[in-house]
């Protein structure tokens, strides 16, 4: 796909300024003509997905996969017959802080902020890492309550970090501490949605979502949207891959530098 055009279709279906949680339906205008040069071009990032092809906000009902393999005492096998008492809450919330500790510990930002040109500050730390705990929580919603329930985890794990963060940054002002997490939980609600949409439809939403939230509707390089939509997509397929054992028992997920 030509860089160029990407980026005049999102500059140009964004001459007004929208609200971040509506969908820009004027970039579906372009879906027909963006098809017709994808047959064409063979370096575009094209992955199918067998888990992460679900919205975080819908649940999975079609899940093929063998439970993960549990050790209980006898006790424990007692307790899961009840269907409000799980023996395994205590691990799935170890899972969620974990494999968000697998974003805020392992991912250089700093290489981050180079490669895709975005200023040290913390609200790039938190797209950064907000487009990662996307990611998993993508992946997650495969693997049915349990999965829906380590994602809520991992959100927990992530407004838990951003807290303390916040309070470091605006001590002197706790007020206006307050607002601005509220502010960005209401924007991280929102980009669930933008990227949701842009996994499930083609490189121009997906370049339409990374534009706005992001680079804040500002100047970017075509090259930057190109990378990360590449960037995107494959470690969407990476975690395609990895079984619910892997996922859950593991904890950890590796991120390649961009």
């Amino acid at each position: 796909m030509n860089l160029s055009n990407i980026y005049r279709c999102v500059k140009i279906s964004n001459k007004h300024i929208f609200p971040l949680y509506q969908i820009n339906r004027q970039l579906w205008h372009f879906r027909h003509l963006l098809s017709i040069a994808d047959k064409t071009n063979s370096n575009d990032v094209s992955v199918s997905c067998s888990k992460c092809r679900y919205s975080t906000t819908h649940q999975i009902s079609n899940i093929d996969e063998k439970p993960i393999e549990k050790e209980y005492s006898i006790i424990g096998k007692i307790l899961n017959k009840f269907p409000f008492i799980s023996v395994d809450k205590g691990k799935l919330n170890t899972t969620g802080f974990l494999l968000y500790e697998s974003i805020a510990d392992k991912i250089n930002y700093v290489d981050f902020f180079e490669e895709f040109n975005l200023p040290d500050t913390f609200y790039s730390w938190f797209v950064i890492t907000e487009l990662h705990v996307w990611m998993l929580m993508v992946r997650c919603m495969a693997e049915g309550e349990d999965g829906r329930y380590v994602r809520n985890r991992i959100v927990q794990a992530l407004w838990s970090d951003v807290g303390l963060r916040v309070k470091k940054l605006g001590a002197m002002n706790p007020a206006g501490t307050r607002a601005q997490v509220n502010e960005l939980n209401e924007q991280f609600q929102a980009s669930l949605i933008a990227y949701d949409e842009g996994l499930q439809s083609d490189d121009v939403v997906l370049a339409g979502a990374i534009w706005r939230r992001m680079y804040q509707q500002g100047e970017v390089e075509p090259e930057n949207l190109d990378m990360l939509i590449k960037y995107i997509r494959k470690h969407i397929k990476v975690l395609d891959n990895i079984s619910r054992q892997q996922l859950f028992s593991e904890k950890s997920v590796s991120w390649e530098s961009p």
